[in-house]
């Protein structure tokens, strides 16, 4: 019992012994100079000002790294110009193809289910009409992604799509 009591009476007399300073460490404190003042606005001015972020072949860390959802199809515009060329491409649906001796053309129903009859090279709002086929249509579609680059697609657009060949359709 005498055992346990008296490594706990060591440890409170080493506690209530008066420690005194070390000599010279008054000295080594009053010696050291001020910290730089961090609030000072001429120093944080200075390296914002002339501060600019060099890529060295890395990306900007403040971009998005979902680029699924950067790369969008142009807004729909509030106000449409006529014809086909108010419409988007994710808008239209191929409704038909018309052959008769004049060539080749194409039925589709766009925007607010209005029909229009288009030819190989004509403009949509977003794109144009590469070529019209037996039973599909094949569209150049223009995109912008979030650095504001165009990019180009190709989009095929069917006469009788299958389940899950961009419709929502079943």
């Amino acid at each position: 019992m005498s055992q346990i009591y008296s490594p706990i009476v060591v440890l409170l007399l080493l506690a209530a012994v008066d420690h005194k300073p070390v000599q010279g460490a008054e000295k080594l404190v009053t010696t050291q100079s001020p910290a730089p003042v961090i609030g000072s606005s001429s120093a944080a001015e200075s390296t914002v000002t002339n501060y600019k972020y060099e890529t060295r072949g890395r990306r900007d860390p403040f971009r998005t790294l979902d680029v699924t959802n950067t790369i969008q199809a142009t807004a729909a515009p509030l106000v449409r110009p006529a014809g086909p060329k108010g419409q988007l491409v994710s808008e239209i649906k191929l409704m038909g193809i018309v052959k008769s001796k004049d060539g080749i053309m194409g039925v589709i129903q766009g925007y607010r289910g209005r029909t229009f009859f288009i030819h190989s090279g004509d403009d949509l709002y977003d794109g144009k009409v590469l070529e019209i086929r037996n039973d599909s249509l094949l569209l150049n579609q223009i995109l912008t992604d979030s650095f504001g680059k165009k990019i180009s697609q190709q989009v095929v657009k069917k006469l009788h799509p299958t389940r899950g060949e961009g419709t929502n359709e079943k």
